[in-house]
């Protein structure tokens, strides 16, 4: 029993990390996107937004696999500690009246 919540705690703290993680990575994501644009009209002087512009998209690509895969850890492993903590509740002994 007491291996349990140890284990639970350990995974508990592994999501909760997992948390914080994902939550900078979609404020970087914002931050990335606020400077994108979706239309640019330049004139020949003005290749150098171009360049900067491929770079962001660049950058929101390259973001995109890591976001989906923590994200996807982040759900699994909260559902296998809330499914462990659930199984641990209805496997203990009750209370005896």
């Amino acid at each position: 029993m007491m291996l349990a919540v140890t284990l639970i705690t350990g995974l508990l703290f592994t999501w909760l990390g997992l948390t914080g993680v994902l939550v900078v990575l979609f404020i970087y994501r914002g931050v990335l996107s606020v400077r994108e644009e979706d239309q640019l009209f330049l004139d020949p002087g003005e290749r150098h937004l171009e360049r900067e512009q491929r770079e962001i998209v660049t950058k929101l690509q390259r973001l995109s696999p890591w976001l989906w895969g923590i994200g996807i850890a982040w759900l699994v492993l909260g559902l296998g500690t809330f499914g462990l903590w659930v199984w641990q509740q209805l496997t203990s002994p009750g209370p005896i009246s």
